[in-house]
């Protein structure tokens, strides 16, 4: 056979099994060494077609029931090509039989040679509980704080939720067709998200399909929807078997999230690139017609007809609104809503370059106050820094061990400027070093603003009653810098997930200049949050608790703070002595 035709023979086995018996299930051990066959796969305008291939042996993947059947296509066209993505999933057939799921493929191999997931093996892919669970390790808020200030938050999110995969064998890699905005690349920290989700992103986008009415078939091309709304995110990959309203497909996981709940859609491939590397096909995803309800080893498994909701994402660049609509999934929403916020970023306005951003996030939960916070960022680097931030807040949020409900919507709004609007503190300078109680203290800020001009702002503390002789600290700081030093010294231990939201809420942004009054003080940070305690008592409570006891060392007995209007770096603490007046 010297070209790709229509298979009528198994296609109509395939189209007869989804409305009556299931097509006949070929055993592993079947599959021998020089034993011919058929792949059936979507290829160039959505023309569904059969490609010859000769079964080569049976390997192992070196995990259990991981045995891989090799094949080779045998047709010149993939002497150019090899295996394709977005061919995972395309079903195999020997003599009328399904033998599995084309799903592997090496980059640069000089042979058309993949290998095959048995359908034996997908059948064992079935949903959970129905919880799609929370993610395990969560940081601390204190420790995603220092590594914003780092500018390494990204890097640690991914390393989080994405953990490096060493599996031995490379499955075919997940073709994810964007439409409307750009796609992660370069070295950047969303760029090694998708490089660890195995996704190769191609221009794609919604369109029509064909008929809505025709039944999904072996062979069709189908897509799980990451994104809707004003943008397109859709990972695509083939159909392997239909019963019923069940779907087989990939062949491999997409994610290997376990139970999901995402939008399948219908999806027609418009050409194939070939590629030295890895050729992938170019496609556009149609109508959702049911939801994708477990991604695990072995492939995906859909419902048809069944509802998956999405998150709604909105995201305003100086006051353009976007809406979009994100699957719902504590690893995805929050590496989503980061693509979201730098990809309509870069969309709206400057990609590269120095610039100054401020932003503000609006998380909406039922029965619980909305999460609401707001960040600034200035130089390179402010939208991949503000998209990490978006990720994090949303991450910690929906990584909460304490069973968060189901949120509702996130807002993110973006103000930039192309420009640097940023300084550094240089010194804090109280008007006197020691104080009375009663009094009131005018602390100045020298700052350093970028091209070198110097600026002098002044908050006013008020020195409490009451309080004793002795040594106090004045601390003063950029907002950012000071909430992360304070969940470091007095870490809030929250007791309920309104705690979290609460402990969100109450972050400051690095435009907030901070004035502190602390001293040495020991206290016990319990759930709801840390209080002061007499030794005894500490001493008490270790013993009972033991290493699950945290301590403080000083306590915040005044506070001032003030916007600034843009985004400061620093901090630096002072001795103060109280001396009563006699």
């Amino acid at each position: 056979m010297n070209v790709l035709q229509s298979i009528p023979v198994v296609l109509v086995l395939a189209v007869a099994a989804a409305v009556a018996e299931p097509v006949e299930v070929l055993d592993v051990a079947e599959a021998v060494p020089g034993r011919v066959g058929v792949c059936v796969t979507e290829m160039d305008g959505g023309e569904r077609v059969e490609i010859p291939l000769t079964v080569l042996g049976t390997i192992g993947s070196g995990a259990p029931e991981g045995e891989i059947v090799l094949v080779r296509l045998d047709h010149p066209r993939f002497e150019k090509t090899g295996i394709i993505a977005g061919m995972s999933g395309s079903p195999v057939y020997l003599d009328g039989k399904l033998l599995g799921a084309l799903a592997f493929g090496w980059p640069f191999a000089k042979e058309p040679i993949g290998g095959v997931t048995p359908f034996s093996r997908m059948l064992e892919v079935v949903p959970g509980s129905g919880e799609t669970g929370g993610v395990a390790g969560r940081p601390q808020m204190a420790e995603m704080l220092t590594a914003a200030h780092d500018g390494t938050l990204g890097g640690m999110l991914v390393d989080w939720l994405l953990p490096e995969d060493s599996g031995p064998l490379m499955s075919l890699p997940v073709t994810v067709a964007v439409g409307g905005l750009w796609a992660p690349s370069g070295d950047g920290w969303l760029a090694e998200a998708w490089r660890r989700m195995g996704w190769v992103a191609t221009p794609g986008g919604a369109g029509s399909v064909g008929d809505a009415s025709a039944p999904i078939l072996p062979g069709s091309m189908v897509a799980g929807v990451l994104v809707d709304g004003d943008a397109t995110v859709a990972a695509g990959g083939t159909v392997t078997e239909v019963r019923g309203d069940k779907v087989w497909a990939f062949g491999h996981p997409m994610l290997g999230a376990g139970t999901v709940s995402m939008p399948l859609a219908r999806a027609r491939v418009v050409a194939v690139l070939p590629s030295l590397m890895s050729s992938f096909k170019f496609f556009i995803s149609g109508e959702q017609v049911g939801s994708l309800v477990a991604d695990r080893a072995h492939g995906i498994l859909g419902r048809l007809g069944q509802e998956a909701p999405m998150v709604p994402i909105r995201v305003t660049v100086d006051g353009r609104e976007y809406s979009y609509r994100v699957v719902r999934n504590p690893v995805l929403l929050p590496l989503l809503a980061a693509y979201l916020t730098q990809a309509t970023q870069s969309a709206r306005g400057r990609a590269f370059g120095n610039q100054t951003m401020s932003m503000g996030i609006k998380v909406r939960y039922p029965d619980v106050e909305a999460a609401t916070i707001s960040a600034s960022f200035a130089g390179t680097q402010a939208p991949a820094e503000a998209a990490a931030f978006a990720a994090a807040v949303v991450g910690y949020l929906e990584g909460s061990s304490f069973s968060p409900p189901e949120v509702e919507s996130v807002d993110i709004r973006l103000n930039t400027a192309e420009e640097l609007r940023m300084a550094s503190i240089v010194e804090i300078v109280p008007e006197r070093r020691v104080v009375s109680p009663g009094e009131e203290l005018e602390v100045r800020f020298r700052l350093r603003l970028h091209q070198g001009r110097e600026e002098m702002l002044a908050l006013t503390l008020r020195i409490p009653e009451g309080i004793s002789d002795g040594r106090i600290d004045l601390v003063g700081a950029d907002g950012a810098a000071w909430s992360a030093y304070d969940l470091q010294m007095r870490p809030l231990e929250p007791g309920s997930f309104s705690d979290e939201v609460r402990l969100v809420n109450s972050l400051k942004p690095a435009t907030v200049l901070v004035a502190v009054l602390e001293r040495q003080d020991v206290g016990v940070a319990l759930a709801g949050g840390s209080f002061s305690a007499p030794p005894s008592v500490v001493l008490q409570l270790r013993s009972a608790l033991g290493p699950n006891l945290r301590i403080t060392s000083h306590s915040v007995f005044a506070r001032a703070s003030a916007e600034v209007g843009f985004p400061v770096s620093g901090a630096q603490r002072i001795s103060l002595t109280v001396r009563s007046k006699n």
